[in-house]
């Protein structure tokens, strides 16, 4: 399995190493304007949502920002490797992880930190912490902050040369929000540095950087099959996505799909003529995309959506006349990979995607619990609400390959489409996650799709399954351009199929049919998908006696009567329109929510 290194923003609390340092940062709460009634004493925190999150300080880990002037030396490759622990992973430039010595107290923790920082070539020792008994976190010296207007920016520039933090720079396709580094302040990290900003009440929010793992979801290759069973699955009668059936109506001509991955490669004959003409590369804020050779997961998913059809090489994709736009990041650890991260997605909706998907996440939370980037969160969001000129985006996430639990982003919100693996007999696959968000299932074992150099080859894991997805959303918007995200996203989970081996049924929550635990909805269904109505519901000659709830993109009523003290409600995205008679007796109750 390839790894993926990636930064999730967050806001996080400084690492105090004496009781006079606890003692200034009260003093400093106590003269702000906080949005929060106590701060607790040497309290560690960050702020989420307006919420302070608590986190324990760790003593087994620190990261070191090395001095980027200085060369390396001696001195230093001592310092990262057996002076004081050793040296477990290098990230990003100069930061590096140290795993220090085991079994130190608190005492001989901040002698040891006061140690470090005496070496001339040490610029930043930045702590980590825990949540609950999830693995430690590390901070970095870097955090966002997002203005609450344009105009604003005056306020920050002074606050920031007031605390000698630097701006580094606006992230692209993020307009409000800033990268700013605490390096050459009198904070200790960006973990002060960012409560200090968020608690002067003159931002809309404030987002420091944690650094942990990212990795595909795909994992190590199977035997590679001759044929692509995702697609028309001969061995097992009814666990079908149906793909062929629907590519007699579309094969997905006009839709426009951004895989945000590791990278595409270019070159390859199978993919090229179904490239769209921008592209994006995420870390460095530039057209076009980068691909670097040995990256074969972007590629892989690539040829899943959209690898053309009748060429006379190699494999199909689900949507093989839609146009992939391919938006590349390395998701190598660094300090600004959330904002990077955030920048390709709002590039892609701006850029003209209509579905976004993501073969990615944070390993199911096993690492780091419920970690939360406030700047990755608002730019899905964007897509959703903002993308397709208002209809909204179509944003795919895997679910993760760490069984019961899945991956963040994925998780964060119920709009999401978060899609889990099953086998071609239609069970579960082992690795796939599953829960509370997930909504559909796609083929993920043993997928056959394009890799570099003009080959081909076999993954396994829910990197396979997103992008069946993501071509079925294709399939749909080729078909009917005017739906909404939520019609789209509606008419692939109200017609996925019920796998035979599992028990689906009625769930608060997930209104669209019958749900599983393990499943979701159930299959992906191509051509159902494609055929569906968009979530019109109808409610004709009806006479309520007890309560109901309509969900629907468009509700339609005629002739209905409430009586018997019952409640109707209707939610509707569009609107509810009244057709003749609605009566509600007095002693029941309509409520229209839009």
């Amino acid at each position: 399995m390839k790894r993926l290194l990636g930064i999730l923003s967050m806001l996080f609390l400084l690492l105090c190493t004496v009781s006079c340092e606890d003692a200034f940062l009260e003093e400093q709460h106590q003269e702000l304007t906080t949005r929060s009634t106590v701060v607790e004493a040497a309290t560690h925190y960050y702020w989420y949502n307006d919420q302070k999150v608590p986190l324990t300080l760790n003593t087994e880990y620190v990261n070191i920002l090395l001095d980027e002037n200085s060369p390396r030396t001696n001195s230093s490759n001592a310092l990262l490797n057996g002076q004081y622990g050793q040296l477990e992973e290098f990230q990003d430039g100069n930061l590096f992880k140290l795993k220090l010595s085991n079994s130190l107290t608190r005492s001989s923790y901040s002698q040891t930190i006061e140690d470090l920082r005496l070496n001339q070539e040490v610029k930043q020792v930045l702590p980590y912490f825990n949540r609950g008994e999830a693995e430690p976190i590390g901070t970095s010296d870097v955090f966002y902050v997002q203005l609450r207007d344009v105009q604003d920016y005056t306020e920050l520039q002074r606050i920031a040369t007031e605390n000698n933090v630097d701006i580094v720079k606006e992230v692209p396709y993020m307009p409000t929000w800033y990268i700013l580094t605490m390096r050459n302040s009198s904070f200790e990290s960006s973990v002060d540095a960012s409560n200090f900003f968020y608690e002067t009440g003159k931002f809309a929010a404030v987002d420091p950087a944690f650094t942990f793992d990212f990795q595909t979801n795909a994992i190590p290759n199977d035997p590679m099959f001759g044929q692509l069973w995702g697609l028309k699955n001969n061995s097992y009668s009814g666990i079908d996505i149906n793909v062929t059936t629907a590519w007699d109506v579309t094969k997905g001509a006009g839709a426009k799909v951004a895989v945000i991955d590791q990278g595409i490669d270019p070159n390859h004959n199978d993919l090229k003529t179904n490239f769209h003409s921008v592209s994006f590369d995420a870390k460095s804020g530039t057209s076009p995309s980068v691909f670097i050779s040995g990256n074969n997961h972007g590629t892989h998913v690539a040829g899943t959506v959209a690898a053309v059809m009748n060429n006379n090489l190699q494999v199909v994709g689900v949507a093989p006349e839609s146009k992939i736009i391919r938006v590349s990041h390395p998701l190598s650890l660094s300090s600004t990979a959330s904002a990077e991260l955030a920048s390709g997605i709002n590039w892609a909706w701006q850029n003209g995607a209509d579905v976004i998907t993501n073969s990615w996440g944070d390993q199911g939370g096993n690492l780091y619990g419920q970690l939360h980037s406030t700047i990755l969160e608002q730019a899905i969001v964007n897509a959703m609400t903002q993308g397709r000129n208002g209809l909204g985006c179509v944003v795919i996430f895997a679910a993760g390959n760490f069984s019961s639990t899945m991956d963040y982003p994925a998780t964060f919100h119920d709009d999401i489409l978060t899609v889990g693996s099953i086998n071609s007999n239609g069970s579960r696959s082992s690795f796939s996650g599953y829960g509370t968000k997930l909504d559909v299932v796609a083929p993920g074992n043993n997928i056959i799709s394009t890799l570099p150099n003009n080959t081909t080859g076999s993954n396994s894991g829910t990197s396979m399954a997103a992008p069946h997805v993501a071509g079925v959303a294709a399939l749909v918007i080729s078909k009917n351009p005017t739906f909404t995200r939520w019609q789209v996203v509606t008419a692939i989970e109200a017609t996925a199929q019920k796998l035979p081996t599992y028990y689906f049924t009625t769930v608060t929550g997930h209104d669209s049919s019958t749900w599983n635990n393990q499943v979701g909805y159930g299959l992906v269904d191509a051509y159902a998908a494609i055929n569906h109505d968009g979530g019109i519901v109808q409610l004709f000659d009806w006479t309520l006696s007890s309560n109901l709830t309509v969900t629907g993109y468009m509700v339609e009523t005629k002739n209905v009567t409430v009586n018997n003290q019952a409640k109707l409600t209707i939610i509707s995205d569009k609107k509810t329109t009244l057709f003749q008679t609605l009566n509600v007796a007095s002693n029941s109750k309509l409520e229209i929510r839009n």
